[in-house]
């Protein structure tokens, strides 16, 4: 099958064609959506290298594991596993105020989540939250959930803006973990 051809098939026989190892097929899901996942990753990391890095990880796990592939929503898990390898790599830098912020971004819907509702998402990730310890929990919620800045919160609860920080911290690595191997949420590695 030549690239004409491939450009007009839809994902799901893209996908087949990869899980058989057509070279072909992969090269064309990378270029179909090489772009738009490179605007995206830019945006959550903010340095080009990390972006091309992150997409280049997510594009070299699906070649080499794409015959056990089980995806049914090929830009929905392109979009997801560069955002959680985004994540990942957020989360080996030093953890400050600005990170803080993207991470509250990510909690977001996105254009590559268009097959996941937000609820269903925030229902997972209250259900995993609940392992949290009570304050560390109600201190995501009020972050998350209620949208308090970090100051509000410490005013709230009368501590520091570390120490919300900290519980914040404390939560999302709590939080990725266990999302992280709930399949249904992330399709990821």
């Amino acid at each position: 099958m030549n690239q004409d051809k491939l450009h007009k098939l839809s994902e799901e026989r893209l996908l087949s064609f990869l899980k058989e190892g057509n070279q072909l097929a992969f090269n064309q899901i990378y270029y179909r959506y090489w772009e738009k996942l490179y605007a995206y990753t830019y945006n959550i990391l903010n340095e080009k290298e990390l972006a091309e890095d992150a997409i280049h990880e997510v594009f070299t796990w699906l070649w080499f594991n794409r015959e056990k592939l089980q995806i049914t929503h090929l830009k929905s898990y392109l979009f997801m596993a560069v955002r959680n390898k985004a994540i990942n790599m957020l989360d080996k830098a030093k953890f400050s105020a600005y990170d803080e912020h993207i991470m509250e971004e990510l909690f977001l819907t996105t254009e590559g989540e268009d097959n996941l509702s937000y609820q269903d998402l925030k229902k997972t990730i209250q259900i995993a939250a609940n392992d949290l310890p009570e304050r560390c929990r109600d201190i995501f919620y009020k972050s998350r959930f209620e949208h308090l800045s970090n100051k509000e919160i410490a005013a709230h609860y009368n501590i520091s803006n570390r120490t919300v920080e900290n519980q914040l911290s404390t939560a999302l690595k709590h939080l990725r973990k266990a999302l992280g191997h709930t399949k249904a949420i992330f399709f990821l590695f």
